[in-house]
């Protein structure tokens, strides 16, 4: 008999334990809160959009003296946009939004980026960020 009050005592926090932790409510709001990021994020260009290219390419931009030349270039679907460093430092091509960028591009080296899709491509230089221009294409 002794031992009936604690058995009667472990189910009652086994039932307490059981309610507090079942309850939909918990569930709902986690489903409801990881849904609401991807409907409130901006729609990222596809990766496929840009890729590096070491290839040379038919638009040509010149670094020197920590600045892009020109700064603001005008492209086709397709086209790749060759960057050649004439700075001892080394400089790349990132678009602001990170989905693409050229690696490193030392003293006297070129790279490129190849865009697929229409529309505007802010880009700066990763390594300087104040280094800055846009690529159009059309």
């Amino acid at each position: 008999m002794r031992h009936r009050p604690l058995v009667t005592l472990a189910a009652g926090a086994i039932l307490l334990l059981a309610a507090c932790s079942s309850g939909g409510a918990t569930s709902a709001p986690t489903t409801a809160a990881s849904a609401a990021p991807s409907a409130e994020a901006p729609a990222a260009p596809p990766a496929a959009a840009c890729a590096e290219s070491a290839a040379a390419g038919e638009v040509s931009v010149a670094i020197k003296d920590f600045a892009f030349g020109p700064a603001d270039i005008q492209a086709k679907v397709g086209q790749t946009v060759t960057f050649t460093n004439n700075d001892s430092a080394p400089h790349t091509a990132t678009l602001d939004d990170g989905s693409c960028t050229t690696p490193n591009i030392s003293n006297g080296a070129s790279d490129g980026l190849v865009l697929s899709a229409a529309g505007t491509y802010p880009f700066h230089c990763s390594v300087h960020p104040t280094m800055k221009g846009t690529i159009t294409v059309s």
